[in-house]
């Protein structure tokens, strides 16, 4: 389906019906990155409705000369929102650069945003300033590399640069979810995303996010072995909000919801428990 913002047809899907969770993927991959980890989780749990959308230049959907910047991208978001959510309270899940957009989207105190569930998300937009860990040698399994096809070389190359444990099972659910947009959309190599990533990634009010007033339940799960965003970065910029949960999973990369399933789920369930005990009526 799409929804038409500013001219620009933005591509999404839905699945559920009951509370609205608006899904953002990182950049430059699309919402199979989001559908293929919380699909499964979400056919086992009913009453919430998944909207996952192609961010502009990305996926299904266009770029735009309009959108130069992170503000650009935010506002047109904010519309999204308005036509397929409406004034309902929803939910946000989001990793990588989606966290740093929904961090923009709560930062607005009119969203009606009742609860987060951030993974591996981008805090500070700047690679260069982002607190990473020291170089860190992952596990990779007997035989993996030697198995790999030669059309398949330059796909696992952004694997073992996003992952931190490499196996056959995490390879191929990270050639199913995350490389589609790699190397079928060709999204990483538009002259779109190539010039939004060097002019215009980071909000103007970036070091204002460090001062978020968000009172809702929200859980952000990092890799203590993300060489991407790191962890400490979040943890230092989203510590005093009072309904935060905060994980640095060991042992993880970039793509803990690959690599780290069983927790993943775990983490995901508790925020949802967390936030229906929050909307459900008090009993007098």
């Amino acid at each position: 389906m799409n929804c038409i913002v500013n001219d620009l047809p933005i591509y999404y899907e839905e699945h559920g019906q009951g509370k609205p969770i608006l899904c953002l993927h990182g950049f430059p991959e699309d919402h199979k990155s989001m559908k293929g980890c919380l699909e499964p989780f979400f056919s086992q749990h009913e009453g919430y409705r998944r909207i996952y959308l192609d961010l502009p230049g990305m996926g299904k959907t266009p770029g735009a000369d309009w959108i130069k910047n992170a503000d650009d991208m935010l506002d047109l978001l904010k519309k999204f929102v308005g036509e397929i959510i409406g004034d309902e309270g929803f939910l946000l899940a989001a990793t990588s650069y989606g966290g740093y957009l929904a961090l923009g989207l709560a930062y607005d105190v009119s969203m009606k945003i009742d609860g987060m569930f951030l993974f591996g998300p981008v805090t500070v937009a700047g690679n260069d300033k982002r607190k990473l860990p020291d170089e860190v040698e992952g596990f990779v399994e007997d035989c993996l590399e030697a198995s790999i096809s030669a059309d398949d070389k330059e796909g696992f190359g952004y694997f073992l640069d996003d992952s931190y444990i490499a196996t056959s099972y995490t390879w191929q659910r990270y050639k199913n979810e995350i490389l589609p947009a790699y190397t079928i959309n060709k999204s990483w190599a538009s002259d779109f995303c190539k010039n939004y990533r060097k002019n215009g990634f980071a909000f103007t009010f970036d070091e204002q996010l460090k001062d978020l007033q968000y009172a809702n339940p929200i859980t952000v799960l990092t890799g203590r072995q993300d060489e991407s965003v790191g962890c400490e970065d979040a943890w230092d910029r989203l510590k005093h909000l009072p309904k935060l949960t905060f994980v640095a999973l060991d042992g993880v990369g970039h793509m803990m919801q690959i690599e780290s399933p069983d927790a993943f789920n775990f983490h995901l369930k508790e925020w949802l428990g967390r936030i229906n005990t929050k909307l459900q009526p008090k009993q007098h």
